[in-house]
């Protein structure tokens, strides 16, 4: 592996003004990366020994990595024994990070999860009904044969307000501001199937903001100004959706 301060990338060849690192050399410098990890809390010290620090840049490399590594030896002794109908199981399988999710599995993972992942990684099953689940930031659902999505957040079930967007009396310039507004309504567009989902989300949005010194003016421009760029994400739900902003006052 070559790297710099800037760039880093896998090679068999010599590269100039490139940091050169062999394969044992990089897992000799990532164990003792691993190895010699500390917290300080007050005036105490401590070092971590189960899993790494969250929010450092490579931590989720190393989780994918941990966990691919596991699933490919045993998706390759299946593949060596056959067990096609096995496999075939796992086919609509995906996960983001430590985030499974499986269509279709006939609850299979839940018989052969201590088989794939070592016996300190415990994989908490949801409680769903089979007809919908949370995975990331969308609630699934399956009616009908249908598929639909909305937005969900486990923070709404906490017992505390969250602060989580600006306030206009602090010192974020109101143009930056004004675009969060707008982001959170493309996000809302895209992961709502249903136009009722998308209208629940933008009003309690909307109302937060409020709280937060956002002007029915200001909020009013915005929602033209994602009205007009966005159209055709919104053309789903049927012209009626432009005028939900009178809902807001």
């Amino acid at each position: 592996m070559a790297c710099s301060a800037e760039l880093a990338f896998f090679t068999d060849e010599q590269v100039k003004h490139y940091t050169l690192w062999t394969c044992s050399e990089v897992c000799e410098a990532l164990t003792f990366l691993l190895e010699n990890i500390f917290v300080r809390y007050g005036n105490a010290i401590y070092r971590q020994v189960i899993g790494i620090p969250m929010g450092t840049d490579c931590a989720p490399f190393l989780a994918n990595l941990f966990l691919y590594s596991y699933e490919f030896q045993w998706i390759e002794k299946k593949r060596k024994e056959k067990r096609y109908d096995i496999l075939t199981k796992f086919k609509s399988c995906c996960r983001y990070i430590d985030d499974l999710l499986l269509i279709n599995n006939y609850d299979l993972m839940k018989k052969v999860m201590t088989d794939i992942y070592p016996e300190e990684l415990v994989l908490v099953p949801d409680d769903s009904d089979g007809t919908s689940t949370p995975f990331l930031d969308l609630n699934i659902s399956i009616k009908d044969g249908f598929i639909s999505t909305s937005i969900y957040d486990k923070r709404d079930s906490f017992g505390f307000p969250i602060v989580n967007f600006p306030f206009l009396d602090g010192n974020i310039p109101k143009q930056i501001a004004n675009g969060v507004f707008i982001g959170e309504l493309v996000r809302y567009a895209r992961a709502c199937t249903y136009v009722t989902n998308f209208a629940n989300c933008t009003r309690s949005l909307v109302t937060k903001l409020k709280a937060q010194f956002f002007t029915d003016s200001t909020l009013q421009r915005s929602w033209a100004k994602f009205c007009d760029n966005h159209i055709l994400l919104i053309h789903k739900y049927g012209k009626h959706v432009l005028n939900l902003h009178e809902m807001w006052r």
